[in-house]
């Protein structure tokens, strides 16, 4: 299968609200889920398998640095 096809397959069957990605990483090809922030995040872990098709799942989530100092 193609990137795509991935990506496609795992918005269908897992959960077509979050933002897929297949890119090479330190496990080989590796699925990621992007989350927008900590707290979606710890949701999408929990119900997310640790692999789809064969390629492990890892999801992550950005955060602004700058807005953690100034707290």
């Amino acid at each position: 299968m193609y990137r795509e096809d991935i990506i496609l397959k795992a918005a269908i069957e897992l959960n077509p609200e979050y933002l897929y990605e297949l890119e090479r990483g330190t496990h080989g090809f590796t699925l990621y889920v992007r989350a927008p922030d900590r707290e979606t995040a710890h949701k999408i872990r929990a119900e997310m398998p640790m692999a789809f098709e064969g390629y492990p799942i890892i999801v992550t989530y950005h955060y602004d640095r700058d807005a953690l100092d100034k707290k």
